[in-house]
């Protein structure tokens, strides 16, 4: 353990905080299955972390026992996805903003290509592909990395319910950010994302109108009836002012937001 431990303080020393597998073989001057080994030793005793495959964060000791995407998401991210494009989004940028009451196990990353990884410091990783034109709009630098403005993390929400997990929570975290928000840069953003994006624009005036919340940019729509989540066939209510229809009961909806 002598060795390894020496390997962590000439990392500190030299103020890195991270390293690859090759790295570490390198500087333990030992075979690969011997580097394993003592990597493995090393999370085992809390010092290291393994962010994805072939990286490791060294851990602050004041946050032992906690992951390196508990305690500095952005720099746990953009360990994992490297040079590639990405930002942090959805859940992750809505937890980030503070919108919601229950802690988000997973992290959300929006990339431009795939990657062969499911999880990220011990968390699971959902990752989304996107375009390179759209990648980066309406984004904000946070730390390390990219994350998705308060506006845009509401609209690609709306745009994807299922990785929201469902519309209560989606509304949960409207009631807490739309009023800081800028409805304006929504409805900019929409236009950019093309029909998508509008669509996803008139799911969340759908859900902000219907309980009882504020957004002024968007009109009624005459347009062809989208469904307010995508994956649910059922329809209990119409909105036929966005034309949204819903599985859900609206007022259901009302009594859940209000408590």
């Amino acid at each position: 353990m002598t060795k390894q431990l020496e390997f962590i303080d000439a990392l500190v020393a030299d103020g890195q905080t991270a390293f690859s597998f090759a790295e570490a073989t390198k500087r333990l001057n030992v075979s690969p299955s011997a580097t394993a080994n003592a990597l493995r030793q090393l999370q085992h005793k809390g010092f290291v972390s393994r962010v994805s495959r072939g990286n490791y964060a060294v851990r602050q000791l004041g946050a032992l026992g906690t992951s390196m995407a508990t305690e500095d998401l952005p720099g746990a991210v953009k360990l994992a996805f490297g040079e590639r494009q990405h930002r942090i989004g959805y859940l992750s940028a809505l937890a980030e903003f503070d919108l919601l009451t229950h802690p988000v196990r997973s992290v959300y990353v929006a990339c431009t290509s795939q990657v062969r990884f499911d999880s990220v410091s011990r968390r699971p990783l959902h990752s989304v592909i996107e375009r390179p034109e759209t990648i980066h709009l309406e984004t904000w630098d946070h730390g390390s990395t990219k994350c998705s403005t308060l506006e845009r993390a509401l609209l690609e929400s709306a745009l994807r319910i299922d990785l929201v997990g469902s519309v209560e929570r989606f509304a949960e975290a409207l009631q807490g950010g739309l009023e800081l928000s800028d409805a304006a840069r929504i409805a900019a953003l929409a236009v950019r994302l093309g029909p998508r994006g509008l669509a996803a624009e008139r799911r969340l005036a759908s859900v902000a109108h219907a309980v009882g919340m504020t957004y002024p940019v968007a009109e009624p729509h005459a347009g062809s009836m989208i469904r307010l989540d995508p994956r649910e066939n059922e329809v209990t209510w119409i909105d036929e002012r966005f034309r949204v229809s819903w599985h859900l009961d609206v007022d259901e909806l009302r009594a859940s937001v209000e408590n």
